[in-house]
């Protein structure tokens, strides 16, 4: 069905780079029903208009949908045309040679085709061809002479073929322009195949890519150029969801009372719904980040990810700590967009060794003593190695006492807590959660599962 290609369509946009939502996904199914496939210059002014948001969007549709559409049809409309007159001169994009190129009296249809020159026909049979060999099913680039010779046999080259061997067996003199036709079909089909790979690819290759960096432990990232933007992206998933989810929150209980009294003067037609507004005091979120060089790359994709949901998120005061502690909220003054550098000069100026998680709790304590409530939120991230020095877990059993709610991410796995001089088992009773914390897919359920309780 049509429908097929346009959904293939929109996968390819989505690999380019060009985000489209499933409303926008249906917006487009209208618009190639009332357009449809066969005049592509109107097909493509009116997915541009549906599917492509910013310039830079719109240059890389433009792009992609010359790509995507340079064959293709769609399935229902992928009947090769009728033959039309051979054209003057022959030849053209496939090489054929033309009526008069010599290959009169040839029987198999595909050469038939080729001696007659008809390169619409050709285009036509070709996606035709793709469709029924599944080229959309391409990801690896080992599979390109797969489908090559798939879509070739499809188009008939079998009995072509065998046309072929017997000319040349016989000395016909046809068979040498039917073999030139042949091989440049073949180039064709190649290059084809070649353009379906990089559009199916690259989808392919983005969803594999970021699957990897969502997979991959933090340390590592550093290897990856593009995480600061997959940081982005999933962050504007968490913005989306939990926005509605604001929304609605924030909208309250159907008041049941004030909605029938109201309906009295409408002859008891609800004309306006009441709602019970619950008055909500604005939490506090606390965030304190080990900086040390074995936690720094968890502490850097948390601050990125804290503040890079900051629309969401309530007021956050962040504090770093290995060998001093001290309060880093103003650094993330500016636009969300510029947290990168401010993770950077947080690390430059408080990264460091010999942690004191005993000492840093006692100077949290000092500092935050008269702000923490009920409506407070404490995060800590840090791998709780505290090189043998007094835990301190006093200070944060006060600061539970005091707050809402603590809760850990530790970089290392669960069975690494308590092992030398992790003081994990002495904090862990004071914590609402303890989390590992070791990619970023635990860092965004994590922060998922934060703005669902503190919204």
């Amino acid at each position: 069905m049509a429908t097929d290609t346009l959904t293939e369509f929109v996968k390819a946009l989505r690999g380019a780079g060009v985000p489209v939502s499933t409303a926008e996904t249906l917006d487009a199914v209208r618009v190639t029903e009332q357009l449809g496939y066969d005049d592509r210059r109107r097909l493509k002014a009116g997915l541009s208009l549906a599917l492509a948001k910013t310039e830079q969007d719109k240059l890389r549709f433009a792009q992609c949908f010359d790509d995507f559409f340079a064959f293709a049809r769609p399935r229902d409309t992928a009947q090769a045309p009728r033959a039309a007159e051979p054209p003057q001169g022959g030849g053209g994009e496939f090489g054929g040679g033309g009526a008069g190129g010599g290959m009169q009296g040839v029987t198999s249809e595909l050469g038939q085709m080729l001696a007659q020159g008809d390169e619409a026909q050709l285009s036509a049979r070709m996606a035709q061809a793709a469709r029924a060999a599944g080229l959309w099913q391409i990801r690896v680039i080992t599979q390109k002479g797969l489908f090559a010779r798939r879509v070739m046999r499809e188009m008939g080259a079998e009995a072509l073929d065998e046309e072929l061997m017997a000319l040349e067996r016989d000395g016909d003199p046809r068979a040498v322009p039917l073999r030139s036709a042949r091989t440049a079909l073949q180039q064709q089909v190649l290059e084809q195949v070649n353009r379906e790979f990089l559009l199916q690819a690259r989808a392919e290759g983005q969803r594999l890519r970021e699957q990897a960096m969502r997979d991959v432990n933090l340390r590592d990232l550093h290897e990856f150029r593009d995480v600061q933007a997959l940081v982005q992206r999933m962050a504007r998933r968490l913005i989306a969801t939990h926005s509605r989810r604001r929304k609605k929150a924030k909208r309250g209980m159907l008041d049941a009372r004030r909605t029938l009294m109201s309906s009295v003067r409408h002859d008891g037609l609800p004309v306006r719904l009441h709602w019970k507004r619950a008055r909500r005091t604005r939490p506090r979120v606390f965030v304190i980040c080990d900086v040390s060089s074995s936690v720094a790359a968890a502490a850097r994709f948390l601050l990125l990810f804290l503040y890079a949901v900051n629309e969401v998120l309530p007021r956050v005061r962040s504090f770093a700590f290995a060998s001093r502690f001290g309060e880093v909220t103003d650094y993330f003054s500016g636009p969300s967009g510029q947290a990168a550098g401010a993770v950077d000069r947080v690390l430059a100026e408080y990264a460091g060794s010999g942690t004191d998680y005993g000492g840093m709790l006692s100077q949290f304590w000092v500092d935050c003593e008269g702000v923490l409530d009920k409506q407070s939120t404490v995060i800590i991230l840090g791998d709780a190695r505290n090189n043998n020095l007094p835990p301190g877990q006093q200070w944060l059993k006060q600061i539970s006492e005091r707050a809402r709610q603590v809760l850990w991410l530790n970089p290392e796995g669960r069975n690494r807590w308590g092992s030398g001089d992790s003081e994990m088992p002495a904090y862990l009773p004071y914590c609402r959660q303890a989390l590992p914390c070791r990619n970023l897919a635990q860092l965004e359920r994590f922060v998922d599962l934060l703005l669902r309780d503190v919204r």
